[in-house]
């Protein structure tokens, strides 16, 4: 087991999550969540109990038929069963999706994979605006990311959603952008998200360090990292491109770690989070020595790519 950081200072951990754990919620002055976000993204926020809820609070706004279909595109383009089930299986419900625009498309949905901004956000921006489909952008891994002209990701779109429980450790939350402040809040979620809002920064921080840190070390295994991030993207996770995705995934699983869904053929994903402390980072690294025992890199190269010296949580 290892002892916590952060808000699980001092507590033993026996695993290591892709998210964050839940911990108690620090005592606080709530801010003004509300004011703060609409200063944040332009807009008044409606606080949901995820991100899943928030997408299909949008998707019964637009009132979008059966036949009607929304154009899914995504940073690493991909398609079909590698689009988080969340998004699909709630696009089902309400009408049919597909991986390009055609003479069915009534929206299209933006997805920001895990925190890295959309390479052509603006373009099909403007795509949208000349068929007149809204768009709608996923920002349920981007809640602390922006584009290259420093707007968060969330402002682009004719509406946006967000999940808390990717990057705070709460059990529920999330909100939408773009629809009618009339609409009917999440009070926890709302609650979660005004005493936790002020930790962004140095959350933010925390997760690049450590993202830079397990870069090198996939550099120092043979292996790559299959998203590179871009801009002001704050990640989510880690996404490794390795060949040998099983014998990786093994290893982190003996040392307590989730690595994500083995049919992403070739990627394993690792949390970057700001509970992952130093002690977790060397599991990490000991099961991706175990896992490509034939790479290896002089001692003095370690670490070179890591550019960030943020401080721990806590």
């Amino acid at each position: 087991m290892i002892r916590g950081v952060g808000p699980l200072q001092g507590r033993l951990i026996e695993s290591l999550s892709l998210t964050p754990r839940p911990a108690p919620v620090p005592l606080c002055d709530p801010p003004d969540i509300s004011a703060a976000l609409r200063l944040h993204y332009g807009r008044d926020p409606i606080f949901t109990a995820s991100g899943r809820a928030g997408l299909a609070l949008i998707l019964q706004y637009l009132k979008l038929r059966y036949q009607d279909e929304v154009w899914i595109t995504t940073t690493l383009g991909w398609r079909d069963r590698r689009i988080t089930p969340c998004v699909t299986a709630t696009l089902a419900h309400y009408c049919r999706f597909a991986s390009h625009p055609g003479p069915r498309t009534a929206a299209a949905l933006v997805i920001h994979d895990y925190g890295v901004v959309h390479p052509d956000l603006e373009i099909i921006r403007d795509v949208c605006q000349r068929h007149g489909w809204p768009l709608i952008e996923d920002a349920a891994h981007a809640l602390a990311s922006s584009d290259r002209n420093g707007r968060a990701l969330g402002s682009t779109g004719d509406f946006a959603f967000a999940s808390l429980l990717k990057f705070f450790p709460v059990t529920k939350g999330g909100f939408v952008l773009g629809l009618s402040s009339n609409t009917e809040q999440d009070q926890e979620a709302k609650r979660y998200a005004a005493c936790w809002w002020s930790q962004l920064t140095e959350i933010t921080q925390v997760r690049l360090h450590n993202w830079h840190r397990l870069d090198a070390m996939a550099h120092r295994a043979g292996g790559a990292a299959a998203l590179p991030l871009a801009g002001g993207s704050c990640p989510s996770l880690y996404l490794l491109r390795t060949v040998r995705q099983s014998a990786t995934m093994q290893a982190l699983h003996r040392r307590g770690i989730e690595s994500g869904p083995p049919f992403y053929a070739g990627l394993v994903f690792l949390p970057c989070h700001q509970q992952v402390s130093e002690q977790w980072l060397e599991r990490i690294e000991e099961a991706l020595e175990e896992a490509h025992p034939l790479s290896s890199t002089p001692e003095e190269t370690r670490c070179k790519a890591c550019r960030y010296t943020a401080p721990r949580s806590g």
